[in-house]
């Protein structure tokens, strides 16, 4: 049981301690939602028309292994969270976006998934990686989120918040 609690803390830790010498880092310490040039934000498309799903990077990550939902006036929905993943070549990506007609529950799965060249070598550490999904529903009615990850968190895949407004 010790052993999780050190390895929770340290997949904390040392992205912190390593982010000037990846230069992930802003050093005035701002967050920026947008992603870079040469990155494009995963988009699914739920029920064509009705509701989309887009997810960009974040270098923050204020709660490892967490999220918030947050309700829009005009029906969108912003999912902010993080990840956790295995090794340094490890990336966020917006595994599945569901919509239940039933319940008018919106489930976001949100992966860390690895990204490399065949040749690429990747220092294998607990790394935190942070993301927002913005969720359009096109007028339609939502009345729940549930957010799920699926990293390498010591429980696997699980739900982080299931959010009723």
């Amino acid at each position: 049981m010790r052993r999780r609690t050190v390895l929770a803390r340290l997949a904390a830790a040392v992205p912190v301690a390593l982010a000037g010498c990846t230069g992930g880092s802003d050093p005035g310490g701002t967050d920026t939602a947008t992603p870079d040039e040469t990155e494009t934000p995963d988009r699914t498309t739920v029920t064509p028309g009705i509701i989309t799903a887009s997810l960009l990077p974040r270098e923050r990550c204020p709660d490892p292994g967490g999220a918030t939902v947050s309700f829009g006036g005009d029906g969108s929905i912003s999912v902010v969270g993080c990840v956790i993943g295995n090794n340094a070549c490890n990336v966020p990506r917006l595994a599945e976006t569901d919509y239940d007609t039933d319940t008018e529950e919106i489930t976001v799965v949100v992966a860390a998934v690895e990204e490399r060249d065949e040749d690429e070598a990747c220092a294998e550490v607990m790394v935190n990686l942070g993301y927002e999904v913005d969720v359009e529903t096109e007028g339609t009615a939502v009345t729940s989120v549930r957010v799920v990850h699926d990293d390498h968190h010591e429980d696997g895949r699980r739900t982080v918040v299931d959010v009723t407004r």
